[in-house]
C-alpha cells in the first residue's frame, strides 16, 4: 500500500443517505480501491449551517488519509484538469481565466449555467447573479453607475406589509398596458400634474369632483 498521505481519486457515489454531506471516491493502489463514505470538507460547516457544494461523479479530488491504512479519508476538494477544465463566465473575456493576470474575477457556475459573478476588473467592476434558462439578471455595475434587473419572462414583487420605492425621477413604460387595482388610490404632485391621451379619456366614479 502506499505510503502517501494525500492522493488523487474520482467521485464514485454523492448521494449520502445519511445526509452528512459525504462521498465516496475510487482511487488505484495495486488495485482500483472503492472507499466507504469520506466526508468531503467545506469551509463553513456549522450545526444546519454552512457552504453546502458537492462534486459531480467522476469529479477529481485530493483525498488525505488521517492513518496509515487509509481508513479514515477525508477529501480536501475537488481539482480541474485538461478533461475537466475551468469554467468561464462569458461575461469579461479579459478577466475570464484570469487571462488579464490581475486575479480579478471570482464567480460559481453551476452545470445549469447560473452564476454568481463578482469581478472586481478595474473599471469595469460588477456583482451578478444570472439565471441562464430565462435570461435573467440582477447586476450591480459600477462603469454604467446602476442596478440593473431584467428577464425574458415575468417578475413579481410580493409583500404582506409595505413597498416604498424612493427616486430623483420615475419613469413607467409599458407597450400595451398599464393597470392598477387597490382599495383607495392617490395621486399628489406639489406643481403640475399632467394627463395626455392619443384617443378617448374615460372618468367614471360615483362621484367626481374638479376644484
Amino acid at each position: 500500500m502506499s505510503e502517501n498521505l494525500f492522493f488523487m481519486a474520482k467521485v464514485s457515489d454523492n448521494k449520502d443517505e445519511d445526509g452528512l454531506g459525504r462521498i465516496r471516491v475510487t482511487y488505484s493502489d495495486e488495485n482500483e480501491v472503492v472507499t466507504s463514505w469520506v466526508p468531503y470538507m467545506s469551509s463553513l460547516a456549522g450545526d444546519g449551517c454552512g457552504i453546502s457544494v458537492l462534486p459531480d461523479i467522476d469529479d477529481q479530488v485530493l483525498v488525505v488519509s488521517l492513518d496509515a491504512h487509509r481508513t479514515k479519508l477525508v477529501a480536501l476538494g475537488a481539482i480541474w484538469s485538461e478533461v475537466a477544465a475551468p469554467p468561464e463566465t462569458g461575461e469579461n473575456s479579459d478577466a475570464d481565466l484570469n487571462q488579464d493576470g490581475k486575479n480579478s474575477l471570482n464567480f460559481i457556475k453551476t452545470k445549469a449555467e447560473n452564476m454568481l459573478i463578482l469581478d472586481d476588473t478595474e473599471g469595469k467592476e460588477k456583482i451578478q447573479i444570472i439565471q441562464n434558462k430565462t435570461n435573467s439578471r440582477i447586476e450591480f455595475i459600477a462603469e454604467d453607475k446602476k442596478l440593473s434587473i431584467s428577464t425574458d419572462e415575468e417578475i413579481d414583487l410580493a409583500a404582506k406589509k409595505d413597498i416604498c420605492i424612493n427616486a430623483e425621477n420615475m419613469t413607467f413604460e409599458a407597450e400595451k398596458e398599464f393597470n392598477v387595482s387597490c382599495e383607495n388610490y392617490q395621486v399628489k404632485a406639489s406643481k403640475e400634474i399632467k394627463l395626455e391621451a392619443d384617443k378617448d379619456m374615460t372618468l367614471k366614479g360615483s362621484g367626481i369632483a374638479l376644484n
